[in-house]
């Protein structure tokens, strides 16, 4: 199944006095979706047959990566991420977020020209990881409380790694270094808030009038619907409950399956020496950073999973700490294939475009290079040394004490953001 969305698009034809007939602009679009559909299509459909010849030829391997990648979903993705799944549905569910809406309208629409509920994207987004982001960006388009516009651009710069990860599974378990992961960490989420901002001057400018013109949103909107409902029409707390928990599951099984088989995938590649070409090439496209041969590998393995990547990369133990940390950060920022295809799936059917998101990352990447060079040369080159060891199991750094504390830490600065936004707004009100 091709990982490009499919299906009807909502064209918004530019604000010029081009004298195209909107039609015939709709049918060029849609041609030109349809053609890179059916490329896709049979890229992927060879894809999925040189896959299906691995599996049959080496069983063994395959069983090995699937059983890999299971004991990862099992051991940490699913227990790190389902409460989160949960908490998200029923705080759309109890119609939490269309109170953010009309709260923070006056912060999040200056700054990044967003609805106010798109808040709530951004703080789960930041503090519960992958691809929290996307479900949540997902629900609120589907409700239309964002345009297409506003849900590509949400989208693309509320998928993150967790702190946990980043600082408990990088920093501590990999690096044995915490300096690494909160480097790391601030490389990762402001180059995420940068490109935030940088779409700011991509979106246009909302047409209000009134109050609403002044950030302050009338409850009649229609972005407010759900809001104005009678309290007859909400469902019992059982019922919404038991509604959470199902999507939930059904959104964290899926995240598994795309897990298990990106790990048959890139034991595939690695296999068959895919890997080692790409990090051949990696070698001879960087040799003025005279990238070595181990951190070009794991570089190549990043491009398609992250946790291998970063794993490979950092036990490569080049003997400075700054490229380690820069292929690192790549890794992070680009997030790979197996997290890129879980997130176009979760948006299949909406207006958000593969290429739009791959350009994201893109940007990402470039933008989280330079802040980790510049922050690690003023303020952590005396404190993080490469160390030259092979990396724990992560589940035994994520659930340890001192990982989950600053789970914990991570979730109550979630909260605290929320609260600063909500003062910020009563100011600005007031």
């Amino acid at each position: 199944m091709p990982l490009s969305v499919s299906g009807p698009y909502q064209i918004f034809p530019p604000h010029s006095k081009s004298s195209i007939p909107l039609h015939i602009y709709s049918l060029n679009k849609r041609t030109e979706c349809l053609i890179l559909s059916k490329y896709s299509s049979y890229f992927f459909t060879a894809l999925i047959l040189i896959l299906t010849a691995f599996m049959l030829i080496n069983p063994r391997e395959t069983v090995i990566a699937a059983s890999l990648g299971f004991q990862l979903w099992y051991s940490t993705v699913f227990p790190a991420l389902f409460p989160f799944f949960i908490v998200a549905e029923l705080l759309v569910a109890l119609h939490f977020v269309n109170l953010l809406g009309i709260w923070l309208e006056p912060i999040m629409r200056p700054v990044f020209r967003l609805p106010g509920c798109s808040s709530l994207v951004l703080v789960m987004g930041f503090t519960s990881g992958f691809p929290v982001g996307a479900i949540l960006t997902r629900k609120l388009y589907d409700k239309k409380m964002l345009t297409a516009d506003e849900a590509e651009r949400l989208v693309s710069f509320t998928n993150n790694s967790s702190p946990l990860f980043i600082v408990g599974a990088i920093g501590v378990g990999m690096f044995a270094n915490p300096a690494a992961g909160y480097l790391l960490a601030i490389s990762h989420y402001l180059s995420n808030l940068l490109l935030g901002l940088l779409w700011r001057f991509k979106a246009q400018k909302p047409k209000l009038s009134g109050s609403s013109a002044q950030g302050q949103l009338r409850k009649e909107d229609p972005v407010f619907a759900d809001t104005n409902e009678s309290h007859e029409k909400i469902a019992s707390m059982g019922k919404i409950l038991g509604d959470a928990i199902k999507s939930a599951l059904n959104n964290i099984f899926a995240v598994g399956g795309f897990i298990i088989i990106f790990s048959v995938l890139t034991r595939m590649l690695s296999f068959w020496g895919f890997i080692d070409m790409m990090a051949d090439g990696l070698v001879k496209l960087f040799t003025f950073m005279h990238m070595s041969y181990p951190l070009a590998y794991g570089l190549s393995m990043g491009l398609f999973e992250i946790t291998m990547g970063a794993k490979t990369a950092i036990a490569a133990s080049d003997p400075e700490a700054l490229p380690t940390l820069l292929v690192v950060s790549s890794i992070l920022a680009f997030s790979g294939l197996s997290i890129i295809a879980q997130i176009m799936s979760i948006v299949a059917g909406t207006p958000v475009r593969l290429s739009f998101y791959l350009l994201a990352r893109t940007l990402q990447v470039m933008l989280s290079l330079a802040i980790t060079c510049v922050v690690y040369r003023f303020f952590f080159a005396d404190s993080i040394i490469t160390m030259g060891f092979t990396p724990p199991p992560i589940y035994k750094v994520l659930y340890s004490f001192n990982a989950w504390t600053f789970s914990l830490y991570s979730m109550l600065v979630g909260l605290i953001i929320i609260l600063i936004m909500l003062g910020l707004a009563w100011c600005k009100k007031y």
